[in-house]
């Protein structure tokens, strides 16, 4: 039986690589976005009005939340506050509709940073306002699924990288930067982070969303790479190695070391296990921006 699915945010970085993984599971799926922009539904979610009756008229069973602030101020802006309001109204308005199963999306900015192995049950101490947002949501609305008689699970995405990243992203600004042969300041890039490609990010949610998991689910590589590799790599594949300037910016004083998800959860409970590598999810990332690799 086809399942209709409301998703939010299906502009943007996740979303667009989201929809053909969902739909090959059997969703009819219904994208919306505040522009409307690609052929979905235009819903602006910071509006209770157009929000519920949006829900209503969609009378989807399913819902994945993918929209959120996503500017280059995220980690401060106060509009952070306005989408944990926007987000309980729809998630409580979906099940007025009489939705069964829906994954929100937080984030691995959530957790104490200074763990640097984190599994689901590692602590909360968010260092920004993005990252406090999410986390009070998160509790809130897994402590009301019950109550709306909801199947609801929380995932939270690690460090994702895609093609056409907007200005303030890692791949962005590298492929911006080469792109035009100018040199890119980086810092050392000692640090390690844990790394997902999109297309592997948008096949992990739908296969968390058709299942029956619940609570908290990292959604992550669960192997940390030092970010001078990817930065390399990147720049190795597109010809520009000359251009990457390592250590040409500081870190700042409080920058972590290391942050890797533990996906034991993710693995063993939603069945799922990455498709790219490094190599392998940079040339998709360049082969997607119509850049020839090199070698």
């Amino acid at each position: 039986m086809t399942r209709r699915l409301l998703l939010t945010g299906a502009t943007g970085l996740i979303g667009r690589h989201s929809i053909a993984p969902l739909q090959a599971r059997g969703y009819d799926v219904v994208p919306t976005s505040r522009s409307g922009g690609g052929g979905g539904l235009a819903l602006d979610l910071l509006d209770p009005t157009a929000c519920r009756r949006a829900v209503a008229e969609t009378r989807a069973d399913t819902l994945l939340h993918l929209a959120w602030a996503n500017g280059p101020d995220r980690w401060t802006t106060p509009a952070n506050l306005d989408w944990v309001v926007a987000t309980l109204v729809l998630l409580r308005a979906f099940a007025d509709a009489g939705g069964k199963r829906a994954v929100l999306v937080g984030s691995c900015a959530e957790y104490d940073w200074s763990h640097p192995v984190l599994p689901e049950t590692a602590p909360l101490n968010p260092a920004t306002l993005y990252g406090a947002a999410k986390a009070r949501l998160g509790q809130l609305a897994l402590a009301a699924a019950p109550a709306l008689n909801l199947s609801l699970a929380w995932a939270r995405p690690f460090f994702t990288y895609g093609p056409h990243e907007p200005q303030g992203r890692l791949f962005g600004d590298l492929i911006r930067g080469l792109s035009a042969g100018r040199p890119v300041a980086c810092t050392d890039g000692e640090q390690r982070r844990d790394f997902l490609h999109v297309d592997d990010l948008g096949v992990a949610l739908a296969a968390l969303l058709d299942g029956p998991v619940t609570g908290a689910v990292n959604i992550a590589s669960g192997v940390a790479v030092p970010v001078k590799d990817m930065i390399l790599t990147l720049a190795r594949q597109m010809g520009r190695s000359e251009l990457i300037r390592l250590g040409a910016r500081p870190r700042p004083a409080n920058d972590p070391a290391c942050l890797e998800a533990d996906i034991t959860r993710l693995r063993d409970e939603v069945g799922f296990t990455p498709r790219h590598d490094i190599d392998s999810g940079i040339r998709a990332v360049l082969a997607a921006e119509s850049i020839a690799p090199c070698g």
